[in-house]
């Protein structure tokens, strides 16, 4: 799995979505703040599995909506 996750292809929003978890972390830590610290936790967590459509890069391919 986690050779999976390695070679999955890392976009551009998958990279931001790593660095704004990793920062918000840090100033969680730093700072004692729990929200962020949670936050920042959630961020990390999709970033590495690849979930969630962040930037319309669904993590399986599936982001088509049909028109109405």
């Amino acid at each position: 799995m986690i050779k999976t996750i390695l070679h999955t292809p890392w976009t551009f929003m998958r990279w931001l979505r790593l660095a704004i978890g990793l920062y918000l972390v840090f100033v969680g830590i730093t700072e004692s703040e729990i929200f962020a610290g949670s936050i920042g936790a959630l961020f990390t967590f999709l970033a590495l599995l690849n979930q969630g459509c962040g930037g319309g890069n669904c993590s399986n391919g599936n982001c088509y909506i049909p028109k109405k």
